[in-house]
């Protein structure tokens, strides 16, 4: 009788998932995504630029005006990208969830007299070892090699071809179950490593307004290797998180639950890492 509290809460929310609102018409149904995840990619460079054109049509906001402009963009985004509609919800639901991870996670690194073993920047690294018993050994290890990867190299044109390398030949050695994850990692992480390679300027002249004295500062302190690095983590946390959602629920599956999930995820916090940057320096 201890145990019946429990059993009725296990059923409800199985019974929530399975009658999860996705479409089944649209759910992909082979069981190796790499294409598809290839393809939702590319949501995120257009809701980073959705984005800046939203911060840009946001005169004299304030911090906490200016974050709400940017989680309301994203989720927009991603509710009507086509990419992910066959699974809108578990996108939207990645993006808060993730976001409010790496609000979490500064705050907590932040916080006066932290003696953690993380600093600011460690998103990446924070949300793999925090994933560590959700994923495979192999897994773990090409997601720590993606890490790596991260902290050793600085260009797109040294970091896409060792992520390219890393989703077309090392995540062919996994079952295709687990092939999900690191393919949401390496198809949004050379997304995003290409995107802020390309576009920095173009936020850097947003947040200075052509201000010569900003312009010469902010470039000393604006991090795109830690919001490339946020990314991965909200593709890793939000791959995740979709892939055990669409597991239960009926017609959707892992696979699509993940790809929509990792889409929502890296958008959510990509945007996010680089708005809070900018408030801790200018506001």
């Amino acid at each position: 009788m201890k145990n019946y509290p429990i059993a009725l809460f296990v059923f409800g929310l199985c019974f929530s998932l399975l009658n999860f609102s996705c479409d089944k018409e649209e759910t992909p149904r082979h069981d190796d995504l790499k294409s598809e995840f290839e393809a939702a990619a590319q949501i995120h460079s257009d809701a980073m630029m959705a984005c800046l054109e939203a911060i840009l049509n946001t005169p004299a906001a304030d911090a906490s005006s200016l974050l709400k402009v940017v989680e309301n963009t994203a989720a927009d985004h991603i509710t009507k990208n086509p990419s992910i509609t066959f699974c809108r919800e578990v996108g939207r639901a990645a993006l808060k969830r993730e976001t409010s991870r790496l609000y979490s996670f500064r705050n907590k690194v932040s916080a006066p007299g932290y003696k953690g073993d993380y600093s600011y920047n460690d998103f990446l690294i924070y949300t793999l070892q925090g994933h560590m018993d959700d994923l495979s050994d192999a897994q773990y290890h090409l997601l720590m090699s993606v890490n790596h990867i991260m902290e050793t190299y600085s260009t797109a044109e040294e970091i896409i071809p060792l992520l390219t390398h890393i989703k077309d030949v090392d995540c062919l050695a996994l079952p295709e179950e687990e092939r999900y994850v690191v393919y949401a990692v390496t198809t949004i992480g050379m997304d995003s490593v290409s995107y802020w390679s390309e576009n920095m300027d173009e936020w850097i002249d947003a947040f200075t307004g052509g201000d010569p004295d900003k312009l010469d500062k902010l470039p000393k302190w604006f991090n795109w290797g830690s919001i490339v690095g946020s990314d991965i983590a909200g593709a890793i946390g939000g791959a995740i998180g979709g892939a055990i959602t669409g597991s239960f629920a009926a017609g959707v599956g892992a696979g699509p639950g993940a790809l929509a999930g990792a889409a929502g995820g890296a958008v959510g916090v990509s945007a996010t890492d680089a708005v809070l940057q900018v408030i801790d320096h200018c506001f």
